[in-house]
């Protein structure tokens, strides 16, 4: 095992459970006598401290090489990975697969090849259970390889149906890789650009989908290919904006998944994701019953199987989870309990902080910031933004950084900070000079704030509703409404203009 690394060792052991630390105890004591366990000490005071330099762990250990401590930490690391994937093979199938594939090797090189196909065989049988094709191909390439070579007495139209198998299999990766070629791309053009700005972006995403998507074979398609081409037309009308197409794919997406309990079992992140879409696109339709209906769907299947989730599955059910909850209360503009289920969150947060990207944590503060607000709290709308945009993410999600800016000078607005408003002006229109997701929006809200603060109390609830109107005129552009899905700026104004609650401006 190459790895060395410290930290990376850390880091292993710091996400293993109580469990997993017990089994690994148990494990090194079957396979070693206890004399022989240094590694195991290694273990114990790594678990014990988070802190000690690598020299003081050298100096607990009495008196060991640096050069020994190296190796000490790659046996360490190879144990841990080996008693993991022990303690793994009766959850997951892929292990057992693998597993049955390297005892045929080993029963091939001992010369019972006869035992080495059947259990083959045997593998490839749960391998397509579990619609995994890549792995059945391997198998059926060391079968086909067996076959060359001996005498199996397997029949005359053995050799034939592995061919056909072959053939088969090789066509369906083909609309595989296809599907997830597609995928890639279209996250791709999502993450470096988010939703389409002008109509050439509309027409580029479009040529790229469909150029990928008419090579592939619909009618050939299994059910995973199924739900990768869901998947491809939930990334394309996400990226258009067309929120009811989204929606209806993300809904068969989900759909396959419930059609198939193994599939389900197998991967149950990919479940989830397809759930998330399908909030989100009810969530951006207004679509609250269903939303409400299809929230209330995933929150039961989350309490039911939460316990079965591995660490990944639990973390990614917390964000889709924690995201719909914050979105309900947006979208029937009950801001004030909103913020009664935000300590929850942050919760979650600060327990899976090492394991969540700064793009997460971002998105979490910004909705949190907007709870604060529309609740009428700006002050807490000021502690997230700030500590959202101090984040170290600045090449990551430019949109939501620049309406994290105008929120927060709303929030000032309202806590009639206008003389910090004043230079926050300045400062964010060289921001918005060199970014590439420029637009309208950006450019009213800073003049509209810049006379808001430059003109009596009296004369502002005309520039309000003047600027108003300018707003509503692009939210029913096509390619500014984007901005609308993310900041609500009519309704803050709306709440200015009347001396109110954003809260009570969208419930009236």
């Amino acid at each position: 095992m190459p790895i060395s690394r410290t930290d990376d060792l850390k880091s292993l052991i710091k996400s293993l459970t109580k469990a997993e630390k017990k089994n690994f105890r148990l494990y090194a004591r079957r396979i070693q006598s206890t004399d022989d366990l240094m590694y195991l000490d290694l273990f114990d005071i790594l678990d014990k401290s988070n802190d000690l330099t690598d020299d003081e762990i050298i100096e607990q250990m009495e008196g060991i090489s640096k050069s020994q401590y190296s190796n000490l930490k790659r046996h360490l690391y190879s144990q841990l990975l080996t008693s993991l994937r022990l303690l793994q093979k009766s959850k997951q199938v892929n292990i057992r697969i693998r597993e049955y594939i390297d005892f045929a090797f080993v029963l091939y090189g001992k010369g019972l090849h006869i035992q080495s196909l059947k259990l083959l065989a045997k593998a490839r049988k749960m391998a397509g259970r579990i619609h995994n094709e890549f792995i059945q191909l391997t198998i059926i390439e060391i079968e086909k390889t067996i076959e060359s070579r001996h005498i199996t007495r397997s029949g005359p139209e053995r050799p034939q149906q592995l061919v056909d198998d072959a053939t088969m299999l090789n066509e369906s990766i083909s609309d595989y890789i296809s599907l997830s070629n597609l995928r890639l791309l279209l996250h791709g053009i999502y993450i470096q650009h988010g939703h389409v700005r002008n109509a050439e972006m509309a027409v580029f995403v479009t040529n790229v989908f469909e150029r990928h998507h008419s090579s592939i074979n619909k009618d050939r398609l299994g059910v995973m290919h199924k739900v990768y081409l869901q998947q491809c037309y939930v990334w394309y009308y996400y990226i258009l904006q067309d929120f009811r197409a989204c929606g209806e794919s993300a809904l068969e997406w989900v759909r396959l998944f419930e059609t198939n309990e193994e599939l389900r079992s197998r991967d149950v992140d990919l479940y989830m994701r397809g759930y998330h879409y399908l909030l989100t696109s009810l969530y951006y339709q207004k679509s609250s019953q269903k939303f409400d209906q299809s929230q209330e769907e995933f929150e039961n299947f989350r309490k039911s199987n939460y316990k079965k989730f591995n660490k990944v599955s639990q973390i990614i059910s917390f964000l889709y989870a924690h995201t719909s909850r914050l979105n309900k209360y947006f979208l029937h503009g009950n801001y004030s309990k909103g913020l009664e289920v935000v300590p929850r969150t942050l919760a979650r947060i600060r327990r899976y902080k090492d394991q969540l990207d700064a793009h997460r944590i971002m998105v979490f503060y910004y909705k949190i910031a907007w709870m604060y607000l529309g609740a009428g709290r700006p002050d807490g709308a000021v502690k997230y933004l700030s500590l959202m945009i101090q984040l170290k993410a600045k090449s990551l999600r430019e949109d939501i950084q620049g309406y994290a800016r105008l929120m927060l000078l709303m929030a000032h607005y309202d806590l009639e900070n206008y003389d910090v408003m004043e230079y926050m002006i300045q400062q964010y229109e060289r921001f918005f000079e060199h970014i590439q997701d420029r637009n309208e929006v950006y450019r009213l809200a800073l003049q509209m704030f810049n006379q808001l603060i430059s003109v009596p109390l009296k004369d502002r609830t005309d520039i309000l509703l003047r600027y108003r109107e300018l707003f509503r005129g692009l939210e029913r552009s096509p390619f500014e409404k984007r901005t609308f899905l993310y900041l609500e700026i009519v309704p803050w104004i709306d709440s200015r203009i009347y001396n109110t609650t954003i809260e009570k401006v969208v419930t009236a």
